[in-house]
């Protein structure tokens, strides 16, 4: 059964979605040894990533994960890494050695992905994930078939929007994740919105544990 939406106003979302986070992360600390946090990229995402450098977690037990990242070098606009850096890493001085990057500036692909699938711990945590106005989460894309991987963790894909190669963790790592809290905002998710929680065969439904968090432009509750 999926867990219903979280529905709150668009200036909350980074403080609501920072304390979920946070949560979890405490819980499974709680458990003992470290935890790990599995992170995207995008708008909604950032911040959470700022709300959460507020947060009392004891970050020194915290792994970071990236869940996909383009094949850009780590300083690019484009690269997921750059906004976790400057969001999260940086005011919060994580050593290096406890931040897992996707290496999107190596030229062989393929490798990188299968060298990134070696770092992953057996379950994530906590996954944090968006959706786009396609329904795709993660770098998951409708239609790819990296959808219908059953094996690998992670794989190189082309995407619909330049630059189009990105680097994805697959579907069974996102479903045998813990926890996973997936944002979305704005008007023009809506009727994505409403067809994902519905469980049609999109990407984002099939992380069919995820916990949906939106503002109320999202949820058309405007």
């Amino acid at each position: 059964m999926r867990p219903a939406p979280i529905v709150v106003e668009k200036e909350a979302l980074g403080r609501e979605g920072a304390d979920w986070v946070a949560r979890e992360l405490n819980a499974a600390l709680a458990r003992g040894g470290r935890a790990s946090l599995a992170l995207s990229g995008g708008s909604t995402p950032g911040p959470v990533y700022r709300e959460l450098t507020t947060r009392d977690v004891p970050w020194e037990r915290v792994d970071f994960y990236f869940v996909d990242e383009r094949f850009v070098p780590p300083d690019h606009p484009e690269s997921n890494y750059l906004l976790a850096e400057e969001a999260l890493f940086k005011p919060l001085s994580v050593p290096p050695q406890h931040i897992f990057r996707m290496q999107g500036e190596r030229a062989d692909r393929e490798q990188a992905a299968s060298d990134y699938e070696k770092l992953l711990p057996p379950v994530l945590d906590v996954v944090v994930l968006g959706m786009g106005e396609d329904g795709h989460t993660a770098s998951l894309f409708p239609g790819n078939s990296a959808l219908q991987e059953k094996e690998r963790r992670v794989l190189a894909v082309v995407g619909p929007k330049p630059p189009p190669w990105r680097m994805t963790l697959t579907l069974p790592v996102l479903r045998s994740a813990r926890k996973v809290l997936g944002l979305v905002s704005g008007a023009g998710k809506q009727d994505m919105v409403r067809r994902v929680l519905a469980g049609e065969n999109l990407p984002a439904a099939q992380v069919e544990q995820a916990q949906w968090m939106m503002d109320r432009a999202a949820a058309g509750q405007q």
